[in-house]
């Protein structure tokens, strides 16, 4: 009888087993009498050949979708690397727009996603105004977008008016254009700022389009960054919509951490000393020089005509006066002239009264 050939007692066993359907059993009797030889495995050893190789694990793995559409190319954490540089250009935007305003508000992140360029595109009015930017050192440009009903509003208020806007729609004409370039010249610094811990940007303005429709920044089917930012004035809520594209930032994204760059941002009392004494160096302030003064009734100021002389406080051997700075004197000024105006020079400091 041949060896792999079954046995009268194996054929009966088989029988029974496939009657009462257990499969174990049945694998185990379909097997022969005389099992194959067992090779004990053995270091390899060179000319001798190959070695053994472990059995690899027949686990199944984890598929994860992925959407070519719709390609999430920025991980989480550095999308939270990114929200929090955007927040912290949230909460300095409203020193440069409620000067420029003339109002206070506030400004808010409403959306921060990632999508392809084609939708950012579609999900936008055609009509509108875009403004471009580059970044250097960054290869490209971002887009700044504000709807044609808020350009308006913001360029009414810029020229004196209450900020109501118009009720017929129609294109921005050149003026206008220039008008609300100046709105996004003026938060570049910001945004400069609010990056100043992943990287040192110079940022200038690009170019300016009256429509969507003349923006490329990025192929249809390439990732970008949407961030739509509200800030309220004037009673108003202004969205002001910013495109990144995922080009742009990709060199730089293994900087941004959350924890990296919110350590050196935050709580570092050198970096909040400098960047306060960056905005104070821009405040304006009213500086007055003041001979002297006289107290005068209302009669004799009623009555006053050219060559009348109205007598001061101050001897005349003294001719000094002072220096007043937001209406409190603070330096002691001789009056002169200088390259043919009229100038002072500060010869002392005032002391402080308590």
């Amino acid at each position: 009888m041949p060896q792999d050939a079954l046995s009268q007692e194996a054929i009966d066993l088989l029988l029974r087993e496939m009657a009462a359907g257990n499969a174990g059993a049945l694998a185990e009797a379909a097997e022969p009498e005389v099992a194959p030889p067992v090779i004990a495995p053995r270091a390899a050893k060179s000319g001798s050949g190959p070695a053994l190789k472990p059995r690899e694990s027949t686990a199944p793995r984890k598929i994860r979708d992925y959407d070519f559409r719709r390609p999430n190319r920025i991980s989480k954490e550095y999308m939270r690397g990114l929200r929090l540089i955007h927040e912290s250009f949230a909460r300095e935007a409203p020193r440069v727009w409620g000067p420029l305003l003339r109002a206070g508000g506030q400004v808010k992140i409403l959306s921060m996603e990632q999508t392809i360029y084609e939708e950012f595109r579609n999900h936008l009015s055609p009509r509108c105004f875009v403004c471009t930017a580059s970044m250097t050192p960054l290869e490209g440009e971002i887009a700044f977008h504000i709807d044609l009903d808020t350009s308006f509003i913001l360029i009414d208020r810029l020229l004196g008016g209450p900020g109501t806007g118009l009720k017929q729609s129609r294109d921005l004409t050149t003026l206008e254009l220039n008008i609300m370039q100046r709105v996004i010249t003026s938060i570049l610094p910001v945004w400069r700022e609010a990056w100043l811990p992943i990287i040192h940007l110079e940022p200038a303005i690009g170019r300016v389009l009256p429509s969507i429709e003349f923006l490329q920044l990025a192929a249809v089917n390439e990732s970008v960054l949407v961030t739509t930012f509200q800030a309220h004035f004037l009673n108003t809520d202004i969205e002001v919509t910013v495109c990144i594209p995922y080009a742009l930032i990709a060199p730089i994204l293994s900087r941004v951490v959350a924890s990296e760059h919110i350590a050196g941002a935050v709580g570092n009392d050198e970096i909040d000393r400098e960047r306060l004494m960056r905005r104070m160096r821009s405040v304006p302030l009213s500086v007055s020089a003041r001979l002297g003064s006289a107290p005068i009734p209302i009669a004799d100021l009623a009555q006053l005509t050219v060559g009348d002389v109205i007598r001061l406080d101050v001897p005349a051997d003294n001719g000094q006066g002072l220096l007043y700075i937001s209406d409190r004197p603070h330096f002691v000024i001789r009056p002169g002239l200088s390259n043919g105006n009229l100038a002072v020079q500060v010869t002392d400091v005032c002391q402080a009264k308590d």
